[in-house]
């Protein structure tokens, strides 16, 4: 069961253009409706990588939403917080979601990592419009 805090939007940002879409939008959302905004990255884990590469990914995550926080309060979000996850980023959004009290998961249609199979919608967006328990809002 959910808690009774107040609801939040969660947006999640892999760098891509379309996660940079995603984020204005939900950052224009949390200002006019007055909600938390909750930015998310996902470090993607692969099995075939180093130690020292899988520390600068993690490195560079928190760059990142560092850098979107700063970005989302000067556009005038009053609450912001930045959670860096790693594993599938589908699941860890659900997950987050649900542990967070989400209202409304903004995200964009593809991500950094689209492929072929992925050609009209991203396998992430698609998975969280057909898994998840609130509101998602899928960005151009």
């Amino acid at each position: 069961m959910k808690s009774k805090t107040s609801p939040h939007v969660l947006v999640a940002i892999d760098g891509s253009e379309y996660s940079r879409k995603a984020f204005q939008y939900a950052c224009v959302f949390a200002r006019n409706f007055e909600i938390a905004l909750v930015i998310l990255n996902v470090v993607e884990e692969y099995v075939d990588i180093g130690y020292s590469i899988s520390k600068q990914l993690e490195r560079t995550s928190k760059e990142i939403l560092h850098k979107y926080e700063a970005r989302a309060k000067s556009i005038g979000v009053k609450s912001v917080k930045t959670i860096q996850t790693r594993g599938r980023p589908a699941e860890e959004i659900l997950k987050i979601a649900d542990r967070e009290n989400i209202s409304t998961i903004i995200v964009g249609s593809r991500g950094n990592y689209g492929s072929s199979q992925d050609f009209l919608l991203g396998s992430t967006s698609y998975k969280l419009a057909h898994y998840s328990k609130c509101s998602v809002i899928i960005v151009k």
